[in-house]
């Protein structure tokens, strides 16, 4: 049985699935049928906009707390075609694990800009409504004989509230965003992340703006990266290509990285791991390189390739970040940007190959407190990707 239940949440978070039916939700959270459910699983912005069959922006045009209703009028779709001109809620009835209907009360305001983010199939709608910096859900049934009726929320959302995948304050510069995921502005960034370790991820999904461009962060734990051409940028995640001397990526997936990069995308690797007679494998670059087990350290000496790399948006000097297991036997087509163990390793390289490059670290973002003490460096690291792109074009 609990084989079970753990094959079911595997599945659902393979679909990646977010607004789905609130009775699905309760069941892989164990909760009774009929109860509301918090969403538990990390979604991301770029998630909610893939799984919603419309989203609108909107104004709270109604708000009667003797009543328990208000309405939302529609003003702009922004994904889909919403057959409501007024989304019509409700707020008398409460079923769940918390009632928040004195919470909403206090909380809607009118004249409030809104974005609901719905799923609709067949005679259901389920849906997440954002205003003044909140998510709370809202769910709907079509009656055969009435039709459509008014949405009933049901809770303010915890999870999509706290983390920073998710979490948004300003429902104006959200509109923003979200107008440019949807006009292909944005900088779709792919995170390949097929092991146990999961710091690298709230830290580089703060980074959801570089210059004037959105970023559009999108987890896979897939290794065959069915969604790479519809991708910028491919972050791998810490040592998701080679752990505990073993290499995990197969000709296949190789050829569509290099692929990926010939075509102008960018690919980020920001750490491995090699075993003395086992190193990682490079057959996702176009040249060799050979990987190395480095003690921990932090020294690195910049070149005069480097550029920007340590400058903006962060100066970082020698000393201040987190490197492990490295690489060496490079050719002339690398650029070395940074070296570590007086010049005898690479901490960071780039490699162009066809219309798009490679940046190749040497970060050690196993331990939370590495990751911390890499973050201005993994920023630095996307404003350099990014403005090969924006260059590039």
């Amino acid at each position: 049985m609990k084989q079970q239940k753990l094959s079911l949440i595997k599945n659902l978070q393979s679909r990646m699935l977010l607004i789905v039916s609130l009775l699905v939700v309760s069941a892989v959270l164990g909760q009774q049928s009929n109860a509301t459910a918090y969403i538990a699983k990390r979604y991301t912005v770029a998630q909610i906009v893939k799984e919603s069959s419309n989203i609108v922006f909107g104004t709270i045009s109604e708000v009667n707390n003797s009543r328990k209703t208000a309405d939302i009028k529609i003003e702009k779709n922004v994904k889909g075609r919403s057959e409501f001109d007024v989304i019509k809620i409700r707020y008398d009835v409460y079923k769940g694990e918390a009632d928040h209907r004195a919470e909403l009360a206090r909380f809607l305001k009118q004249k409030e800009r809104i974005i609901v983010c719905y799923l609709q199939e067949g005679g259901r709608i389920d849906a997440l409504a954002h205003t003044r910096g909140k998510w709370f859900q809202l769910q709907l049934t079509k009656d055969q004989e009435r039709g459509w009726g008014r949405w009933r929320f049901t809770h303010f959302e915890k999870y999509l509230n706290q983390d920073k995948v998710s979490k948004r304050d300003s429902t104006s510069q959200f509109m923003k965003e979200l107008e440019s995921i949807l006009d292909d502005n944005a900088i779709q960034l792919l995170f390949l992340n097929t092991d146990d370790y999961q710091n690298e991820i709230p830290i580089i999904t703060e980074f959801n703006k570089v210059s004037n461009r959105w970023i559009s962060f999108n987890p896979s734990e897939d290794r065959n990266l069915p969604d790479i051409n519809r991708s910028d940028i491919l972050w791998i995640g810490f040592r998701s290509i080679g752990k505990d001397g073993r290499y995990r990526l197969n000709s296949d997936q190789e050829k569509r990285i290099r692929d990926f990069v010939k075509n102008g995308g960018v690919v980020i690797v920001s750490g491995q791991d090699s075993d003395p007679d086992r190193p990682c494998g490079t057959g996702w670059m176009p040249h060799p390189l050979k990987g190395v087990e480095s003690d921990h350290r932090n020294d690195f000496k910049p070149t005069s390739k480097a550029g920007n790399l340590f400058k903006a948006p962060h100066k970082i000097s020698s000393g201040q970040l987190s490197l492990d297991d490295s690489w060496n036997g490079w050719n002339d087509k690398f650029e070395v940007l940074a070296t570590s163990n007086s010049g005898k390793q690479l901490a960071i390289a780039k490699l162009k190959h066809g219309k798009g490059m490679y940046l190749i670290t040497s970060l050690h973002n196993g331990k939370k407190e590495n990751v911390s003490k890499n973050r201005r460096m993994l920023e630095n690291i996307l404003h350099f990707a990014v403005d090969f792109i924006d260059r590039s074009k």
